[in-house]
């Protein structure tokens, strides 16, 4: 139980460390996987890059999500997501989604459908995010648009130019996509939560919310 309890608390800096495993294997063995495997890797890279910036540096996510996504005003730093929720969805169903994709990389139609997802962090917090919070800046969406954007245009350019794949591939997880999204994201969250979960995010995680926000609407205001 105290591992798991660690594991909640820790993982997306544990994510920090498999990113710099990663980067090594991808740097030092240029030949020994196809390029389709090698580009999925890259894609899980991005989100393990993605998360540390939500929750460790600058982190934050957390109760900027529930205040921004789900207008929760007093126990931002639980409720409605907490770090057993968090878990949940990065983890155990996103980290599952992408190793399923490198181990299966000839299945390109689950490439495709990675790099959507990949892609969807920049509508989710500059289009969502940003806009609820009336701020230039949320925790993640430097690394959504300048890493993961720019990653899933690569990947699904070399599919396009590279392979003559049916063109349900393309609309067929474009169609999936929100049905997936709720059972991956929204489902979990919605299912632990609890406003007296033991499972609240450590208070920094708010502390550094109402930091960064002040200083992102303050610099909105100068502007």
């Amino acid at each position: 139980m105290k591992v798991f309890r660690f594991y909640c608390r820790y993982w997306s800096a544990i994510g920090g460390l498999l990113f710099i495993l990663l980067a090594f294997f991808v740097g030092l063995t240029p030949d020994l996987v196809p390029t389709t495997q090698r580009l999925t890797i890259l894609l899980f890279m991005a989100l393990l890059f993605h998360q540390f910036e939500e929750y460790v540096f600058p982190g934050g996510f957390p109760a900027a999500a529930n205040h921004a996504l789900f207008g929760e005003k007093d126990d931002i730093a639980r409720y409605p997501l907490n770090e057993l929720s968090a878990t949940i969805v990065n983890t155990f169903l996103a980290y599952t989604l992408y190793i399923v994709g490198i181990f299966c990389h000839n299945c390109l139609w689950l490439g495709i459908f990675i790099a959507y997802f990949t892609m969807a962090q920049v509508f989710m917090h500059f289009l969502k995010l940003n806009i609820s919070l009336k701020s230039w800046y949320s925790p993640g969406c430097l690394s959504s648009l300048f890493i993961m954007l720019p990653m899933g245009v690569y990947y699904l350019w070399y599919i396009a130019t590279h392979f003559a794949v049916p063109h349900y591939y393309w609309w067929g997880p474009l169609v999936a996509f929100p049905f997936v999204s709720v059972v991956m994201i929204l489902l979990p969250i919605l299912t632990c939560r609890s406003r007296k979960t033991t499972y609240g995010f450590a208070p920094y995680q708010a502390e550094e919310f109402d930091v960064k926000h002040g200083i992102a609407t303050l610099w909105r205001k100068q502007s």
